[in-house]
């Protein structure tokens, strides 16, 4: 009996890990396409405000903690070099 439950419970574990690897993953490509949209619109724009580089800045902090680089990586570092604008005014 006791054989059975660690062995039940060795295949469960591999099951969460196996699906906490694909959330991950889910995670880091919804991360990269809004990087990637956001980006695409203020180097089209030109510039960027305080707030949306805030925001920008929090989502690559969760990009980058999951591994992400590459092209989110080289899109978000154009946008730090964009001239910071107010908007509106």
């Amino acid at each position: 009996m006791l054989v059975k439950l660690l062995a039940y419970s060795k295949a469960r574990k591999g099951l969460i890990e196996r699906r906490l690897k694909k959330l991950e993953e889910a995670n880091l490509a919804m991360l990269h396409d809004s990087i990637y949209e956001k980006c695409s619109h203020y180097i089209e724009q030109g510039f960027i405000s305080v707030d949306d580089l805030d925001n920008l800045e929090y989502l690559f902090s969760g990009y980058s903690g999951l591994g992400g680089n590459g092209t989110g990586e080289t899109l978000y570092n154009k946008v730090k070099e964009l001239p910071i604008r107010k908007i509106g005014g």
